[in-house]
């Protein structure tokens, strides 16, 4: 059971770089969304991609998937300069990963893209610059409000690894990919600043000396929609 254990927290570092084939998402018997990997495992607990002699084929499987949607690609949109000349390809957002996949029609190629922004049916993310080291990376987020102010949500998935032992029951799943979610609101393109579901988050994050989105905020807590509208009135009375 160690040896096993140890296995799966070796693959929770392998799923971002093994290769499509080896882990296939899909759906069991009870409409949930699964994912299924397979790799090698010689003796030294190693995973390794080419098997030899001395390698056995294990699998795992995960409830959920490290993907936004399922299936995993869907059709959508890229954006790359100029915001009125979309461009069509199936896309596949790794929320994981922070990776964007896109096959355009007519080829089989799977390509990586950083694009400036993405469309996905209803669901627009746009990007902010992250230096990290030598290299520039672009960080999605999905757009909920876009005014003088901007609301955006990101969405994040991390694999929970199972940790099983000689006495504990059989589990169904190796592990759980569970998503999060953080709202970030951005005032005339100056830095994100995180805000929580409440009215003291929202105070805190959007200054008014008016008194006006103090006296508009009734509740304590807000759901997301309320949130929104908060943003739109605050954005409503803004030079």
């Amino acid at each position: 059971m160690k040896y096993r254990s140890a296995l799966l927290s070796g693959l929770v570092t392998l799923l971002s770089s093994v290769a499509h084939s080896q882990c296939v998402v899909s759906q069991d018997a009870k409409n949930r969304v699964i994912t299924t990997c397979q790799f090698y495992a010689p003796k030294n607990g190693l995973l390794v991609n080419r098997p030899d002699r001395s390698q056995a084929l294990t699998q795992v499987t995960f409830l959920g998937s490290e993907y936004l949607t399922y299936p995993i690609w869907q059709d959508g949109t890229l954006e790359s300069g100029d915001p009125k000349k979309p461009i069509p390809c199936q896309i596949a957002f790794n929320i994981a990963t922070n990776v964007v996949k896109c096959r355009f029609e007519g080829d089989e190629q799977e390509y990586e893209v950083q694009p400036e922004a993405f469309t996905i049916h209803d669901m627009r993310f746009t990007s902010q610059l992250r230096d990290k080291g030598s290299k520039t990376s672009r960080v999605y987020y999905m757009v909920l409000y876009a005014g003088k102010t901007r609301l955006l949500k990101q969405i994040r998935s991390n694999l929970s690894v199972v940790k099983r032992d000689a006495y504990s029951l059989e589990q169904s799943f190796d592990g759980t990919f569970i998503n999060s979610k953080t709202y970030f609101i951005q005032r005339n393109n100056e830095r994100l600043r995180v805000v929580n579901l409440s009215r003291k988050s929202v105070l805190g994050v959007l200054k008014d000396p008016t008194s006006q989105l103090d006296n508009y905020i009734t509740q304590r807590k807000l759901d997301v929609n309320q949130l929104v509208d908060v943003v739109a009135y605050y954005d409503g009375f803004q030079k």
